[in-house]
Parts: structure tokens; sequence; C-alpha cells
């Protein structure tokens, strides 16, 4: 990570406004179905200021490579070989490459939408702001789990205040690279939460962090139960390793409240509850008590999203937010198996890992 182009030449104050070049981070891994688009996207933010997109190819097995061989003909367009150790990794591994003062990491399922770099580069000019996220904005042309997905995260956005934010998600935001070198960049030990982490060092670094409703881009969700459930047992899993290192954070943070924090562990006593009741069942002891908790819970849970996906399906014109009820349900006990396997690595004294 760089920021001795001669645009940033010179002593400037540590928390004055960057210079305007920026460098595109996309770190890929088998995105051959999104990846034209989301290339595509990132040079249509060219708004006449200094840019460059650099690509980490983290060992793809698709036709990935074809794809980022074509666009390295454009002489903005670099693209480095990963070393298969996560995105994280593949992201820092592009940070010590990059030319410009200025970083935004874009995934590769994603689609910035016409005036996204403007904005956000609007808002890590203010003093102090050391990076900016803009916002996802859902595709009526998604399957039913993606749809949930999206109108769910478009929800928890609709929540920010003044675009005031203690969380930054990479893959649709852009950083000062003085403020990801004063922090160290990301962990290369985290795989899901990297960015929470990230976010949570940065404010305790003294940068701010901001929300940019208007900077929008579409996030292609994965589609079916099955890729639903293992990015949600990913999503869990990943939360786990950030709050052993931010305890602090258990109660959660500005896009994920206390409230969606709760799910889990509220999930896993039910299922507890439900296994002592069935047990208590089995051999002819009263098993109506815990049995009774348990629904109780379980019911409290299906509440508190039932009213959320009204509230979101009401405002955003959405009928898949009635489902929040019952899908969430399914990325609740996704969560619960990531809190097991979690748990479970520990006890065995096991490094955790990306891959994990």
């Amino acid at each position: 990570m760089t920021g001795n182009s001669r645009e940033s030449a010179g002593t400037p104050s540590p928390r004055a406004a960057p210079s305007r070049g920026v460098t595109f981070v996309v770190p890929v891994y088998d995105g051959a179905r999104t990846l034209d688009t989301t290339l595509a996207s990132i040079l249509a933010q060219d708004d006449g200021r200094p840019l460059e997109i650099i690509a980490v190819d983290d060992g793809s097995r698709d036709q990935s490579p074809d794809i980022l061989a074509r666009y390295a003909r454009e002489a903005r367009v670099r693209v480095l070989p990963g070393a298969g150790r996560g995105a994280a990794a593949a992201v820092n591994q592009a940070l010590v490459e990059a030319r410009h003062p200025l970083i935004a990491q874009v995934d590769q399922d994603v689609t910035l939408l016409p005036g996204w770099l403007e904005r956000l580069a609007a808002a890590v000019g203010e003093p102090g702001v050391g990076a900016a996220q803009g916002r996802y904005v859902p595709s009526r042309g998604g399957g039913l789990f993606a749809r949930v997905m999206a109108l769910d995260l478009l929800d928890r956005y609709d929540q920010l205040q003044g675009g005031r934010t203690d969380h930054v998600c990479t893959g649709n935001s852009l950083y000062r690279a003085e403020a990801l070198g004063a922090v160290g960049g990301l962990d290369e030990s985290l795989g899901y939460g990297y960015d929470n982490d990230l976010s949570y060092r940065l404010a305790a670094a003294g940068w701010r962090l901001r929300f940019v409703p208007d900077a929008t881009s579409r996030h292609r969700w994965r589609e079916g139960l099955a890729g639903y459930l293992r990015q949600q047992y990913g999503f869990g899993y990943g939360r786990l390793d950030v709050v052993a290192r931010h305890p602090a954070r258990a109660r959660g943070d500005a896009v994920s409240g206390a409230s969606m924090m709760a799910h889990a562990p509220a999930a896993l006593l039910a299922l507890a509850l439900g296994l002592v009741a069935a047990v208590a069942a089995i051999s002819h002891r009263s098993w109506t008590g815990p049995a009774a908790v348990a629904a109780f819970v379980l019911g409290t849970l299906a509440l508190e999203r039932l009213v959320a996906g009204v509230r979101a399906a009401l405002r955003h014109h959405d009928p898949a937010g009635l489902l929040f009820p019952i899908v969430h349900l399914a990325r609740d006990i996704a969560w619960c198996a990531a809190i097991a396997a979690w748990t479970a690595r520990r006890l065995l004294g096991r490094r955790a890992t990306p891959a994990a």
C-alpha cells in the first residue's frame, strides 16, 4: 500500500483530505458468473481522476482467468496471482501494489451504479473520515433467498441515521490508504467478518466511518437454500471470531444490532430446551415446561422477524419481506451450527483460518 504517487507527493496532514486518484481492489475466486459485469461497472466510474484496477485471482478454477486476461489488455487493469489464502490476504496483496491514496474495495459479485465513486470520494474527502460505504439496492430479478437477504440488509441500512456508522462493509466501500496503513490492513486469519474487524480497528484509531446511501450498487446474492445456508454459516462463524477479538461487539454494531446478535444464542437455547423436552417425554417425565419455554423463545424470534419483514415489505414494496420469519429461522439454524463448530474447534485448540 503506497501513497507515494506524484499526486500524493509532499507531507499532508494525517487527517487532511487525500488527493483524488483511486485504486480499485477486486479479490477474485471462481467469479466468472458476475466478474465481467463487475469490472465493466468499475471502469464506467471513470470521472477523470487517475484510476486503476488491481484484481487478485486467488486460484480460480472457472473462466475467471480468461475474463481477467481480456481486461488486462486495458492499461489501467493489473492482474496478480493470489496465494490461495482467502479474500483478506488477496486484498492486502493488492494494497501493497496500489498507486493511489484512495482504495475502493469491490467484490466480484457487485455491480457499481453511476455516481458511486464520486459520492464516496466526497465523503472520504471530509477531514477525519477513513472509510465510506455505499448502499446495496435489491434487484427483483433474484431468487427468493437472494431477495430476502437483500431486503433484510436494506431494512438494516434504513435504521442508520445521518450517515454515521461503526461498520463499513468491504465489497462496496472506499478507504483512505493512509487509514488502512495506520491499522495494518486486513486480518488475514479471518474469513467472513474481516470487514467488521477492520471497521472496529479504524474507529479505535480515531477514524470516522460514513454510510452514503446515494452511492448505490447491486450485489448478486447466492441463490437457493443450500447457497443461503452455506453463506449464513460463514457469517455466523466469522462473527464469532470477530466477537472473540472485540468482546464489546457481542452487542453488535450499527448495521447488525443487538436484536440480530441475540437471534443465534436464543435459537440455540430453544433447540437445547426442545432436546430436553424430547428426552423428558421419552423418559416419561414432565416435558411441558421446557417445551413451553422453547416455543415461547421461537415465537418471540419469529414475531421480531415478522415485524421487521412487514416494515421492509411496506417500505420497499416487496412481499419477500413477509417471509423473514421462515427464512431467518433457517438462518438461525445455520448460525447454531456455526456456534457448535466454532466452539468445538476452540476446545480442540485448532487455529482459526479463513477456510473454517
